[in-house]
This record gives structure tokens, C-alpha cells and sequence, in this order.
């Protein structure tokens, strides 16, 4: 079995441990992994996002290697539609936001895309959780496009708000 049909595997079965450390000890196999984040089933696309966030976590080199591919995919030059590579981004942030930090006011400055806003306030959620403060200075710039916007959105908002909110004291 080749590295690209055995990450796929991996992932069909949910060893999403299994495909880290493999990916920790091969890093070839992250790109099968980029592959997948355009997989046809949603299950596999959150899979291969949440792996990506693991491997970056064990070998933050290459964790910045996997961000730079992902940020260059939502470059409108890159000519590739880079919306299913922010949910990678947020798992990277999840595990590994030391690494992720760098990037998320470039990620805020997309706010204004009405096809990314969704999914980009999900990945700042995915940082928030393990990092709210390295989120927290990028939520206003949502503010501006929350108003007409769809109530997932909306929602999404609300979520991310009230995530970077907790532990912030009266005196902040």
C-alpha cells in the first residue's frame, strides 16, 4: 500500500493518532493529508484538518511549512480554492498556537469575504479554545460584517466572542 492510499485509510478508519505519528516520523505523508482537506465527505475533511493540527504540533517547523501552503491556498493568486485548508488552520491553532499566531491577522483581514466569514470565525473559535488571547485582539474586525449576516454567522460571532471573553477581568 502506497503512503497515499494508506493515509486515506488511516483517516476512513479514524486513527487520527496513528496518522500523526506517521506523519510526525514521514512528513511525505502531510501531503496526501493537504489532499484530503478536499475530500468529498465532511468527516474526512475534519479528520485530515485535525491531524494537520496535531503534526504541527509535534514538529512546529513543518507545522509553519503546512500554514504557509494553507495561507498561499487562500491567496486569490494561487488559483486554488483555499476555503477547506481555514479549518486546518484552526486545528494547527488548537494544538499548536504559538506557531499559528503569526498568521491570524492576515486570516481577520479576510473577514470581508462573505464565502470565507463562516469558516473563518470557526478556525478563530478552534484557536480560542486552547489561546483566547491570541484571538482576542482579532474579533472586532468581524463586527463590521456580523450585521446582515446569515445566523450561523451570527452564531459563529457570538461563539467566538463570548470564548475570548471568558477569563478577561473588569480591569482589561
Amino acid at each position: 500500500m502506497g503512503l497515499k492510499e494508506e493515509v486515506r485509510e488511516l483517516l476512513r478508519q479514524g486513527r487520527e493518532e496513528a496518522l500523526a505519528d506517521l506523519a510526525a516520523s514521514r512528513p511525505a505523508a502531510v501531503q496526501p493529508l493537504l489532499g484530503r482537506l478536499w475530500d468529498s465527505e465532511p468527516l474526512i475533511r475534519r479528520r485530515a484538518a485535525t491531524v494537520l493540527g496535531k503534526t504541527a504540533a509535534t514538529n512546529p517547523d513543518l507545522g509553519v511549512e503546512i500554514i504557509r501552503r494553507l495561507m498561499w491556498w487562500l491567496n486569490d493568486e494561487s488559483a486554488t480554492n483555499g476555503v477547506y485548508g481555514i479549518p486546518a488552520l484552526g486545528e494547527i491553532g488548537r494544538f499548536a498556537p504559538k506557531i499559528v499566531s503569526p498568521y491570524l491577522p492576515a486570516l481577520a483581514a479576510m473577514a470581508w469575504d462573505d464565502g470565507l466569514r463562516l469558516d473563518l470565525l470557526q478556525a478563530l473559535e478552534a484557536v480560542a479554545e486552547s489561546s483566547p488571547e491570541t484571538v482576542r485582539p482579532h474579533v472586532g474586525v468581524f463586527a463590521a460584517h456580523i450585521n446582515d449576516a446569515p445566523p450561523e454567522e451570527v452564531a459563529a460571532y457570538r461563539r467566538l466572542v463570548e470564548s475570548v471573553a471568558e477569563g478577561v477581568s473588569d480591569e482589561e
